[in-house]
């Protein structure tokens, strides 16, 4: 028998989720879970899309690993580039990645886990990083 009781002692560390569970309910943190798995697949279709980024992992849940990679630019400048483009949307404060290394590459990351991600954030996120990536290689 499985137990999916939420464990109460060790100084209240529960009380969070319990609060979160009792917010939404079961059906609501799926509805929201689903809706952030959906964002982050429409962010990961832009990626796809573009000639000049790639996909590194695919997309399970709400986290999309890409990177910017232009033809004709060495792995080393890759690395240089996409560190430099991470810097860039991350100075605006509008949007905040994160990073990670895929295959020795640097590999961008955004994730969807706000409450209040919207599509449109989603499309003026991919729009900061594409401008900032044309900035870079201008």
């Amino acid at each position: 028998m499985t137990e999916y009781g939420v464990p109460l002692g060790r100084r209240f560390r529960a009380l969070k989720l319990w609060f979160v569970l009792r917010y939404f309910g079961r059906e609501g943190i799926v509805a929201n879970l689903r809706e952030h798995i959906r964002l982050a697949q429409k962010f990961a279709a832009c990626v796809k899309a573009h000639p000049d980024y790639e996909l590194m992992a695919p997309v399970i849940f709400s986290t999309v690993c890409f990177r910017f990679r232009p033809p004709r630019i060495s792995e080393i400048q890759l690395q240089r580039l996409n560190r430099n483009l991470l810097d860039a949307v991350n100075r605006t404060g509008r949007f905040f990645l994160s990073h990670t290394q895929l295959h020795d590459k640097l590999t961008l990351r955004l994730a969807v886990g706000n409450l209040r991600t919207t599509e449109a954030h989603i499309d003026q996120a991919w729009n900061l990083i594409c401008a900032k990536a044309r900035d870079l290689t201008l």
